[in-house]
């Protein structure tokens, strides 16, 4: 056997060659197979979910000046109103005028104390806290939201927000401010940097009380009617954007201007008609006026 192979080596060389040959001109010849979709027209949402947290004023109260707590007037869970009497030290230089024994802490709006630090009988630092007051006032939602999200709101939007263990029960919230920078979370160290974005409390029944974590879930719109393709299907390379376009069975080029996208569909503004139909998988190896075999792409939950 092996004396034969190597009588015939000459021949089973070629023949290793031509059929290398067919088997490549054979490959060339065939068409590609690529998924495709049709541009389509119609409004594109940006969805955004984030976390939030319910705040409220707060304030920890203190004396102005050093001494012992002769009188607590409140519990932790007393409602107050502004200016009333909470707390007196005794014995303490400076007193305001008006004021017998010593120096006082006083509400500085309607509110519920929500933490008594010290007792009576305990002596107080100037300035060291005695106790917390949380406002009454209606609370807001600062929502912590990605830099690129957070570019597509504006005062006045609309936002939902649910407490966490309770996802049926939406409430409504309205962006009022956003913030500036990205930062971290005082409240989560180690936290990503997110926008701080303040939302105000829409209905007049808002039950959660300030420090409740709450999900946000929303959609935005981007554009309002415009033509959209899945944003797979462009192809980006140094300044250009373009896509291919499907037209009797070959793939051509075609130049499009590029708009908002949400990640998964891109509004092109220019560039294509509704009803074309567009190359999704398989681009790397195209080459302009080539035949493909196309397939429409399956449809995606919400297309």
């Amino acid at each position: 056997m092996i004396d034969w192979i190597k009588r015939h080596r000459w021949f089973l060389l070629v023949a290793g060659v031509l059929i290398a040959v067919l088997v490549i001109t054979r490959a060339a010849g065939r068409h590609p197979r690529v998924m495709v979709a049709e541009a389509r027209t119609g409004p594109l949402y940006l969805r955004i979910a984030a976390s939030g947290l319910v705040e409220n004023d707060s304030a920890d109260l203190a004396f102005q000046a050093g001494g012992k707590i002769v009188r607590l007037y409140v519990r932790e869970g007393d409602r107050v109103a502004a200016t009333d009497l909470l707390a007196r030290a005794s014995g303490l230089a400076g007193s305001r005028v008006g004021v017998p024994a010593g120096d006082v802490i006083q509400a500085p709006y309607d509110g519920t104390v929500v933490n008594v630090y010290l007792r009576e009988g305990a002596v107080a630092a100037p300035g060291q806290p005695v106790l917390r007051l949380v406002s009454s006032a209606k609370p807001w939602v600062t929502a912590f939201i990605d830099g690129e999200d957070a570019s597509h709101l504006s005062p006045g939007q609309k936002l939902e927000c649910r407490a966490r263990g309770y996802l049926s029960e939406p409430w409504e919230i309205v962006v009022r401010a956003v913030g500036k920078e990205a930062v971290p979370r005082r409240d989560l160290p180690g936290s990503s940097r997110q926008v701080r974005v303040r939302c105000d409390v829409a209905g007049p029944a808002f039950p959660l009380a300030p420090g409740t974590e709450v999900d946000i879930d929303t959609e935005v719109p981007l554009v309002d009617r415009g033509i959209l393709v899945p944003a797979a299907a462009v192809v980006h390379e140094g300044m250009d954007d373009w896509v291919w376009v499907v037209e009797d069975g070959a793939v051509h080029r075609r130049e499009v201007e590029l708009g908002p996208n949400n990640f998964d569909l891109v509004h092109l503004p220019r560039g294509l008609e509704p009803g074309e139909l567009v190359v999704v998988t398989s681009k790397q190896d195209l080459t302009e006026g080539r035949r493909v075999k196309a397939e429409l792409a399956p449809a995606r939950s919400g297309d």
